[in-house]
């Protein structure tokens, strides 16, 4: 396939041929950090990284997560994640005007022991 031209998925890979999907490196998969995070932790970063769309800092509502997972998993989920440098909160909404919090994308789990 010539540059700019993206394969499409195989049918075991998902429903659709033109779908969208997240980057997981094996030094990521491999790494003390992720290996420690509770699977309800992973579940809830793979689809961060889905909602934020190659973005670095992306918008994320807590009711987005509980479309998958239980609200008080989410908050203990998402409290994982900052605490083993996966994310970062940038911006924390109180809840008042149902404006979602912001996050970034972290390195921090690089230097997790």
């Amino acid at each position: 396939m010539s540059r700019g031209t993206k394969a499409p998925f195989k049918r075991y890979e998902g429903a659709k041929e033109k779908d969208r999907h997240v980057r997981l490196t094996k030094s990521m998969l491999d790494s003390k950090a992720f290996k420690s995070l509770k699977y309800s932790s992973m579940i809830l970063y793979i689809y961060m990284k889905l909602w934020a769309c190659g973005k670095i800092e992306f918008d994320y509502a807590k009711s987005l997560g509980e479309r998958i997972l239980s609200p008080a998993t989410v908050t203990k989920a998402i409290r994982e994640l900052v605490d083993k440098g996966f994310i970062e909160r940038v911006h924390f909404s109180n809840g008042g005007g149902h404006t979602p919090n912001t996050y970034k994308f972290s390195t921090n789990w690089l230097d997790y022991t």
